[in-house]
């Protein structure tokens, strides 16, 4: 990320903080830029298996992902962020 953008401070509860903190780490990315990546990712248009753009507005978006994917991911939110480390390391 450039530092030739404009500063922006941000509060946030601790317990998020905490949260997307792990995150950052797991995805090798700092805090701003993981922030900066889900809200590009969460105004970004998806597209639909039958292929045209919906803009992201709550419940009229299709899941992008199955329900086993989504318990899945569930479950490996939960776990330490080094066990996460190390399941990951394994798809590398």
């Amino acid at each position: 990320m450039s530092r030739e953008y404009p500063m922006f401070g941000l509060r946030m509860p601790p317990e998020l903080k905490d949260k997307v903190s792990r995150e950052a780490k797991i995805n090798g990315r700092s805090l701003n830029a993981e922030v900066v990546d889900r809200l590009k990712k969460s105004l970004a248009p998806i597209r639909t298996e039958s292929g045209p753009k919906l803009e992201q507005n709550g419940s009229s978006c299709t899941p992008e992902i199955t329900d086993t994917e989504r318990q899945l991911l569930t479950i490996f939110r939960r776990l330490p962020p080094e066990k996460q480390l190390a399941l990951l390391s394994l798809f590398n």
